[in-house]
């Protein structure tokens, strides 16, 4: 969509051909039983410029967050409120009333400022290395330091730290950390009708032709370029230029003979790998005021679970209760019916939140097995291809090629986007301006430097608490500073309180 807007300004004649009967891919939504259910939450962070410049231009605004909250299990409805660290005061709440003790907050927010500082020019070696095993051969690092950023980074990005490339992490702290707040943005609705349907109007008011069920079963070549597009009802479509905009799962399956020999690289996608995020979504029968409005992470567990109240962001989200999970740890449930999926999870988030069967209206598990996340795992980068191929007239763009977001996300499929077309344009000789994808700031790495050296008396220090603690108390107290919100627990359940353990 980024590349036929940009194409078709410049009065190119362009046509999208899509497999399925709208556009947006794993970013839309699609209609269950007349209930609009998405892929998944979707996130806005301030550092998303390209993909915050489209919902400026299509007259959406944003609903801020200014950080998100843990629970843990059987403390609903009490949560531990997590600031984004834009100031001394939000940092300060972060340290003292966070998930772990104020010396593992100050040691995690150490963490953060040391890979920051890494320069980007150890591309190789950080690629090569996984974010906990960079984390494990610091000096200052407690296994509580270690084991909350292997589960915050699960929940960011389904990657699992022992996997996620050193070097896509160190790029995502850069960006959050120069432009924390808003911590988190979402839509005021969902993102089929508020955010993708506006784009296609805005391609269908400059000609752009949209074919719906126009599935791609290959690319036939000649003398070193694209010729066609072989299509599933037997017809090709032909053009001067082709940009392939579909998952590297997909787009792996037609480097053929042909297409392998005009660009060998194009083999390296075989390396890449995706794993499934699922969504969970629960209409419940009442509105319930019980549940925050930001972001809440559920503190554990096997499944990786976080969710938001979408009745409270969304204008038309209906009179009950609107849950949206997300599991960014779905891999043990990926071969298991949609059912008995739903009950391994349901089973989960009882443990945080007392909902009875009885109050659940609704419920609609998108498992995005056969549509999983490209993850950043070691040694990607080099595996992943650029937008201009070495075929004369193919491109390729998608959250998976290199791009200076390296994160499978919107911005980082935005950016692709905008660096393909900008390819296209100056390889056929367009004039100027050609689009332009803007990189995140973030701080000079000379001051994170710095401070990272500055910091080093006071974090071993730190670093002795932590370590007599680990020595002396191996069996770690409950240090949760948490916040009372609303009723003790929801009226509609049956079942008697849980007992804190000790």
């Amino acid at each position: 969509m980024v590349i036929a807007r940009e194409l078709a300004l410049r009065h190119w004649r362009v046509t999208i051909l899509e497999r399925s009967h709208r556009l947006g891919g794993k970013a839309g939504s699609d209609v269950h039983n007349g209930w609009r259910v998405e892929h998944g939450y979707h996130v806005f962070p301030r550092w998303y410029p390209n993909v915050r410049a489209i919902v400026d231009r299509i007259g959406v605004k944003l609903v801020d967050f200014d950080g998100y909250h843990v629970l843990r299990p059987g403390e609903f409805p009490r949560t531990i409120s997590v600031l984004a660290p834009s100031g001394l005061r939000a940092i300060w709440h972060d340290m003292f009333r966070g998930i772990v003790p104020w010396y593992h907050m100050a040691l995690s927010f150490y963490s953060v400022i040391d890979i920051a500082s890494r320069p980007l020019s150890e591309k190789r070696m950080l690629d090569q290395v996984s974010h906990v095993g960079l984390l494990r051969g610091k000096w200052y690092i407690s296994d509580t330091v270690a084991e909350l950023g292997h589960e915050n980074l699960l929940k960011a990005s389904a990657i699992p730290a022992y996997d996620a490339s050193a070097m896509t992490v160190r790029r995502m702290m850069g960006y959050w950390i120069r432009q924390p707040s808003p911590f988190l943005s979402v839509l005021p609705g969902d993102l089929q009708e508020v955010f993708i349907e506006p784009q296609v109007r805005e391609l269908e008011a400059l000609g752009v032709e949209i074919r719906y069920g126009a599935e791609v079963t290959g690319v036939s070549m000649r003398g070193g370029a694209v010729e066609g597009i072989e299509l599933s009802d037997g017809t090709s479509a032909t053009g001067n230029v082709f940009a392939l905009c579909v998952p590297f799962e997909v787009a792996r399956r037609w480097v053929n003979g042909e297409l392998y020999s005009a660009d060998p690289e194009l083999g390296n996608m075989h390396f890449l790998e995706a794993q499934p995020m699922a969504a969970l979504h629960l209409r419940l029968r009442t509105r319930l005021p019980e549940f925050p409005r930001e972001h809440v992470f559920l503190h554990g567990g096997r499944y990786g679970l976080s969710f938001i109240d979408l009745t409270q962001t969304w204008k038309d989200a209906g009179p009950g209760t609107v849950l949206s999970f997300i599991s960014s740890n779905y891999g043990p449930l990926s071969a298991v019916d949609p059912v008995a999926a739903k009950d391994a999870l349901l089973e989960e988030i009882r443990e945080y939140l007392p909902i009875p069967d009885s109050e659940i209206d609704a419920w609609h598990l998108n498992a995005n097995v056969n549509v999983p996340l490209f993850i950043n795992t070691i040694g990607a980068w080099a595996n992943r291809p650029r937008p201009r191929t070495r075929a004369k007239n193919l491109y390729l763009a998608g959250d998976f090629v290199k791009n200076e977001i390296d994160l499978a996300c919107m911005e980082g499929a935005v950016f692709a986007g905008l660096e393909c077309s900008r390819s296209i344009l100056r390889d056929q000789g367009a004039a100027a301006p050609l689009p332009v994808a803007v990189v995140p700031p973030s701080w000079p790495r000379a001051l994170m430097v710095a401070l990272r050296i500055g910091m080093i008396p006071a974090v071993a220090v730190l670093r002795a608490i932590a370590w007599c603690e680990d020595t002396f108390f191996p069996k770690r107290p409950d240090y949760s500073e948490v916040r009372k919100r609303g009723a003790p627990r929801l009226q509609s359940d049956p079942r008697p309180p849980r007992k804190r353990p000790p």
